[in-house]
């Protein structure tokens, strides 16, 4: 492996390579180009979002992929990320999700809890949501209970 890349331009010059670029699919489009179809794109997406859970635009493009590519599972948990993302907002985008997807959700048993869940959103610590391939869930059994308040915080400062 060579650690100069030579430049085309002036063959004499030689240069360090670049720092690599983060990764995105060439066409900035929803829909993925042929040659991209695949799972393996489906994984890159994945990786991709669990470096950056806001590129709304890699959810979208890996809810796309997966619908086209006909894997439910994967789907679903594309979905799932992406309501994580959202939260309370994108009230629109989520109800087009849900209605596009919604025979596949009542499959598996979300529709219905997508359904109630429409005003607030998923949180990525419900133990119903950790299914395999959602990259942003971190499930949690029972009560969530800080160790610390914001009150004895405050107080342990001073």
């Amino acid at each position: 492996m060579s650690l100069f890349i030579t430049d085309t331009a002036q063959p004499g010059r030689i240069r360090p390579p670049s720092v690599p670029a983060v990764f995105g699919l060439p066409v900035r489009t929803l829909n993925i180009a042929s040659h991209w179809h695949s799972p393996a794109t489906g994984a890159l997406l994945a990786a991709e979002i669990g470096r950056t859970p806001a590129n709304l635009h890699a959810h979208v493009q890996r809810i796309s992929l997966w619908s086209s590519l006909g894997d439910s599972r994967e789907l679903i948990a594309a979905i799932i990320d992406l309501w994580m993302v959202l939260g309370p907002h994108g009230m629109d985008l989520r109800k087009r999700m849900l209605d596009t997807h919604r025979e596949i959700l009542e499959r598996e048993g979300l529709a219905a809890w997508m359904s109630a869940q429409l005003s607030t959103g998923a949180d990525r610590h419900d133990p119903l949501l950790a299914r395999p391939g959602v990259v942003l869930a971190r499930p949690v059994r029972g009560i969530r209970r800080f160790l610390r308040t914001p009150a004895t915080l405050s107080a342990a400062r001073t």
